[in-house]
């Protein structure tokens, strides 16, 4: 059986994972655009402030799970005669073809913008370029309050430069945490010494003999800026299944299978548009273990299982923002009644909870994260809490209350 993976991220690599546990002598092969190992792209913000840090796997995928690798990219599909087009012409044949192809930057339309001195931040070498670029550099702006932008803002505040984060909403980290949250985080990094500017976006990249020299704000303000980071947000790369007959919308539609409308033709992580597992909507989502969990289900299934997949959840972050740990899982905003909301509010802490009937449905916590895990599978999972609500806000649920109702999955937080 011959299994093509279009895309060389976590998606793709959890396949193989998958596809090389049930079958040893399966033909796989990779087609990645980028020539590097694999590597926890997480993580790559702070390779912008740490020299020599290193974010590899542990173990290479590659030649662990005897996976050949093409460094090319895929120009297209023809999904009739079941080939994938490489950007040289080369046709490749497949039995099962896995579309793992992730997402790129979003890059607005701003005078000024295209040029030197301005990034996004997708790849490794992303990063180690704005690494490079900063050095003797004083005034950094970043557009984007979203947990990518934070990210970058701390790596570059680390390095040394001024820098200020531009967010167009009212609230940096909308749709991650609620204003409360929100705020809370602000004052984390003002008290860091990064400037946040909400109800704010750039209209204009000031440039000196093609140098950034400064950006004009929606506000009319003036900030002096040597370098520009660009963070808002991504979108699917579905490029390469133009003309393909493979069912697009915002991403790559998929059944429960993770099939997309060719039964031998499998997609998952951020190109994918499936429901969320709270509302039933569907999104489009680019969490790193969202990917993991859809592409080592749809390995499976591209070697005969037939495993449903019941959704993400568009929200389920757990990261440290300058040393205030910080998750956030399942509706944390209810935009409609019905919703029970439970806060305790403390000055070294804040945890919320939302209920729906008896049902949690989300969380966030914020200094305090006891018994993350428990309440990330009680979402997950849709164990009701029933009379344990109070004691939930104060983090005393343990397995023990719920080892009769259902199996825990294993959840890394």
């Amino acid at each position: 059986m011959r299994h093509i993976i279009i895309g060389g991220g976590i998606a793709g690599i959890s396949a193989s994972r998958a596809i090389r546990g049930r079958d040893e002598d399966a033909e796989i092969t990779m087609i990645s655009g980028e020539k590097v190992n694999a590597y926890y792209r997480p993580m790559i913000p702070y390779l912008i402030e740490k020299d020599g840090m290193d974010i590899n796997f542990p173990e290479d995928p590659v030649e662990k799970y005897g996976i050949g690798v093409i460094y090319e990219k895929a120009a297209g599909v023809d999904a009739k005669s079941k080939e994938v087009i490489l950007s040289s012409g080369k046709r490749l044949n497949f039995d099962k073809l896995l579309i793992a192809t992730g997402s790129s930057p979003v890059m607005p339309d701003i005078p000024g913008l295209g040029g030197k001195g301005v990034f996004t931040i997708r790849t490794m070498e992303d990063a180690l370029g704005i690494r490079e670029y900063c050095r003797g550099r004083e005034d950094a702006v970043v557009l984007g309050g979203g947990l990518v932008g934070i990210k970058i803002a701390i790596s570059l505040k680390h390095s040394g430069l001024n820098v200020t984060i531009i967010e167009k909403l009212e609230e940096i980290l909308d749709q991650r945490l609620d204003k409360r949250g929100s705020r809370i985080i602000s004052k984390v990094l003002l008290n860091g010494d990064i400037g946040v500017l909400t109800d704010n976006t750039i209209k204009e990249v000031i440039r000196k003999r093609d140098m950034v020299e400064a950006v004009r704000l929606s506000s009319g303000k003036v900030i002096k800026a040597d370098i520009v980071i660009v963070a808002a947000g991504v979108k699917p790369n579905v490029d390469v299944l133009k003309n393909s007959r493979i069912e697009t919308g915002n991403g790559v539609l998929i059944n429960e299978y993770l099939q997309t409308c060719m039964s031998d033709i499998y997609a998952a992580g951020d190109v994918v548009e499936y429901r969320d597992l709270i509302t039933g909507m569907p999104s489009v989502n680019a969490l790193w273990t969202n990917a993991e969990e859809m592409g080592r289900l749809a390995g499976k299934n591209m070697t005969g299982e037939n495993i449903r997949y019941g959704g993400f959840l568009s929200v389920m972050n757990a990261t440290d923002i300058s040393g205030v740990p910080v998750i956030a899982v399942g509706l944390i905003e209810p935009a409609t009644e019905g919703y029970e909301v439970i806060t305790d509010d403390r000055i070294d802490s804040y945890r919320k909870l939302v209920f729906r009937d008896d049902f949690l449905v989300g969380i966030i916590f914020i200094g305090d994260l006891t018994n993350a895990g428990i309440y990330t599978n009680l979402i997950k999972n849709k164990i009701p809490v029933g009379r344990l609500k109070e004691e939930a806000i104060k983090g005393n649920l343990g397995y023990i209350n719920f080892i009769r109702k259902a199996p825990f999955q294993t959840v890394t937080v």
